[in-house]
């Protein structure tokens, strides 16, 4: 954990530039990953292209001194969240949570899951999802050492990938 204090604030529009920023850094990482470099350039697309989507119903940044070091969005629904697909999923969604890489190991992306957790409670639920990749161990120990446990029911393997949903009861 780091001395200085995580606080974790409503990003502005002018954030944006910024949190695309940290989202492409945070998620290089994965860029070996993706077989074919086409599908690598669509995926930052829609990272680059998250911010426009007007079911946004949250996003998150968590700042230290004055620098933004992480990001999350909130969703209403996993449809609001992902509206090209059919997902029977009416609790809050989360989707990109992104901390910069020389800040991780910080406690940052646990505070803003926290954050998540608490604008969940705030709309009356008792449940949030996730989705992550399966080649996204980092997030995937993340996630499960916050309490996510999978929900195979909406958890998927085709050509693209392996989706796994996650789903956190408080």
């Amino acid at each position: 954990m780091t001395t200085a204090a995580i606080t974790i604030h409503p990003a502005d529009p002018a954030d944006y530039a910024e949190i695309v920023d940290i989202l492409v850094a945070s998620y290089a990482e994965y860029q070996t990953s993706f077989e074919q470099s086409d599908r690598w350039e669509a995926y930052l697309k829609d990272i680059r292209d998250s911010l426009d989507n007007p079911h946004l119903t949250e996003l998150w940044i968590a700042k230290i001194e004055d620098r933004i070091v992480g990001t999350v969005q909130l969703f209403e629904t996993a449809h609001h969240a992902y509206p090209n697909f059919e997902l029977p999923i009416d609790y809050p969604f989360i989707r990109l949570l992104g901390v910069d890489p020389e800040w991780r190991g910080h406690g940052i992306a646990r505070e803003l899951l926290q954050r998540c957790v608490q604008s969940a409670k705030e709309m009356g639920k008792n449940t949030v999802y996730l989705y992550t990749g399966g080649q996204m161990l980092n997030a995937i120990r993340l996630y499960e050492r916050f309490g996510f446990i999978e929900d195979p029911e909406f958890s998927s393997v085709n050509g693209g990938g392996n989706a796994i949903c996650y789903r956190y009861d408080f």
